[in-house]
C-alpha cells in the first residue's frame, strides 16, 4: 500500500477530529456567551446540519479509501462513523421539533443521542489514526 493512501485516510480522520474539536471547543460554547437564546438557537439550527453533513461526507470518503486499500476492520470503522454521522444529521429536525414544542425529555434524549454520536465518531477517528500510523 502506498504512503499516499495512508496519508489520505489519515487526513480524513484528522479532518473529522478537527471539525469536532472546533465545534465542541470553539463554536458551541462561544455562541451562548455572545448571542441571546433566540439568535443562538437560529445559529445552531443552521450550523449543526452542516456539521453532521460534513462529517458524513468525510466519513464516506474514509469508507471508500478503506474499501479500496485497507482491511475489513478499517472499512467497518469507517462505515460505523458514517452511520453515526448520518444518524446525527437525521435527528436534527426531531431535536428542533422537541425544543419548539417544549418537550424537554424528548429534546434531552435527542440532544444526548447527538452528543453520543459525536463522541463515537471522535473515538473512531482517534482509534483509526492510531491503527494506521
Amino acid at each position: 500500500m502506498s504512503e499516499a493512501v495512508i496519508v489520505l485516510l489519515s487526513l480524513s480522520y484528522s479532518l473529522i477530529l478537527g471539525i469536532i474539536v472546533a465545534q465542541v471547543i470553539l463554536t458551541a460554547p462561544v455562541v451562548f456567551k455572545v448571542l441571546d437564546n433566540e439568535n443562538a438557537s437560529k445559529f445552531l439550527r443552521v450550523i449543526f446540519p452542516r456539521f453532521y453533513l460534513l462529517l458524513f461526507l468525510i466519513c464516506l470518503i474514509a469508507s471508500l479509501i478503506s474499501y479500496l486499500w485497507f482491511s475489513r476492520i478499517d472499512l467497518w470503522f469507517a462505515l460505523n462513523a458514517s452511520f453515526f454521522a448520518f444518524i446525527g444529521f437525521i435527528i436534527i429536525p426531531l431535536t428542533n421539533a422537541a425544543r419548539d414544542r417544549d418537550w424537554s425529555k424528548t429534546f434531552k434524549f435527542f440532544h444526548n443521542l447527538s452528543v453520543i454520536n459525536t463522541v463515537i465518531i471522535f473515538s473512531i477517528a482517534v482509534v483509526q489514526l492510531i491503527r494506521i500510523s
